[in-house]
């Protein structure tokens, strides 16, 4: 089993801001996790529907891929900026971990 080390300069969100359920539950389909490690990717760069559609030769309409994204962004991993020019991922690195005591999420966070 391979074991990585918290990124340099991540914080461990205290509980109350962090809902580990709703965020395993948001990555749960592939299609989320794809989009979300794009934007990772592409991070600080905003991208459009189309930019993502694009470079993850997603076939999806526009509208099931901005179902997607929403749910992201409802569970604090991306944000849409508000004059609509693009989706961005709020941190550079995510890593939830799992033990027996719950769960611990991991984030580099915005400079």
């Amino acid at each position: 089993m391979t074991t990585t080390q918290p990124l340099e300069g991540a914080v461990l969100l205290k509980r109350e801001n962090a809902n580990g359920t709703v965020i395993c539950d948001a990555l749960s389909l592939s299609t989320r996790a794809e989009l979300l490690r794009e934007l990772i990717r592409a991070y600080p760069a905003r991208l459009s529907i189309g930019q993502l559609k694009k470079r993850l030769k997603l076939t999806l309409a526009d509208m099931t891929v901005h179902f997607h994204l929403r749910r992201l962004s409802e569970c604090g991993l991306i944000e849409l900026d508000g004059s609509g020019r693009g989706f961005r991922a709020l941190n550079r690195a995510l890593s939830i971990r799992f033990n027996g005591n719950g769960f611990h999420i991991d984030k580099e966070e915005l400079e």
